[in-house]
């Protein structure tokens, strides 16, 4: 009897273990999983990528036309000459119609070539560098919510989520000022990723080495990693709330009363006339 409780002890403390397991797996696979700002600002990046990528590949096309324009120009211009000055040659030494046909239409044809070629290559000097296809860094990696420095780096990802919205409406009024935000945000986000890469190692030495030496290091190194962390989300959010004063500046370009009026103006002088059309 007491052997059977045993055994019925075991396989309940079996049936519990795995199912500890398995909760500490989901926790695990939970944890590792992308928060939705961060699924949010890799779908941007993503974006901003394909955009970039689109205009490398128009500009592209552009400069294979322009080279083959200049080259087939060239090729015409060479060849048609050619036999034009043999046509001339033939005429005046033989007083008789040339081989290949009247000498003024390959004249005109190798200039026609020569001017193709030549406008060709004046718009290939003048077409702008390749736009570039920046390496836009991915959002940070996950880390699990009871890290230290897990508040800071989801903060961190939001501010860059928000940084990467505001971009767009900043660069339709000042497009150098959106460029320069572009490239601070390229050049710190690599760093301040690197910071969270620590704190998961970190954090794994501290789960896996509790109650030695390594934890009390750990856990210390940690705290100086996650002040590091907070000075960088400062000078983000010192950057957002400069874009959001710049969106208050009034547009170079003319205002919507400069842009409507005309348009309003037009509108009621038809409407006037209409009326005066009906009552005569």
């Amino acid at each position: 009897m007491a052997s059977d409780r045993d055994q019925f002890a075991r396989v309940v403390q079996a049936g519990i273990s795995r199912g500890m397991d398995v909760v500490d797996a989901w926790r695990q696979a939970r944890a590792q999983r992308p928060s939705a700002q961060a699924r949010a600002l890799q779908a941007e990046h993503d974006r901003r990528l394909a955009e970039q990528q689109r205009a490398l590949r128009r500009h592209q096309r552009r400069q294979r036309t322009l080279d083959n324009e200049v080259t087939g120009g060239v090729a015409v211009a060479g060849i048609a000459g050619t036999l034009g000055v043999l046509d001339i040659i033939i005429e005046s030494t033989a007083a008789t119609a040339g081989v290949y046909g009247p000498a003024w239409m390959w004249v005109a044809l190798a200039a026609g070539g020569g001017v193709v070629a030549a406008v060709a290559r004046r718009k290939r000097a003048q077409l702008p560098p390749a736009p570039r296809v920046d390496a836009i860094p991915s959002a940070p990696a996950a880390i699990p919510a009871h890290a230290i420095g897990a508040e800071q780096a989801q903060r961190l990802t939001s501010l860059r989520l928000q940084l990467a919205q505001v971009i767009p409406a900043i660069e339709r009024l000042h497009p150098d000022a959106a460029a320069d935000l572009r490239r601070a945000d390229l050049e710190a986000a690599p760093q301040l990723h690197a910071l969270v890469d620590r704190l998961v190692v970190l954090h794994g030495i501290r789960i896996e080495m509790a109650g030695t030496q390594a934890e009390a290091a750990a856990t210390s190194a940690a705290v100086e990693v996650r002040e590091r962390l907070t000075t960088g989300c400062a000078t983000y959010e010192r950057l957002i709330a400069a874009s959001a004063t710049m969106l208050a500046a009034p547009d170079i370009a003319r205002g919507t009363d400069e842009v409507l009026t005309p348009a309003l103006e037009g509108l009621t002088a038809y409407t006037h006339g209409l009326k005066r059309a009906a009552n005569s």
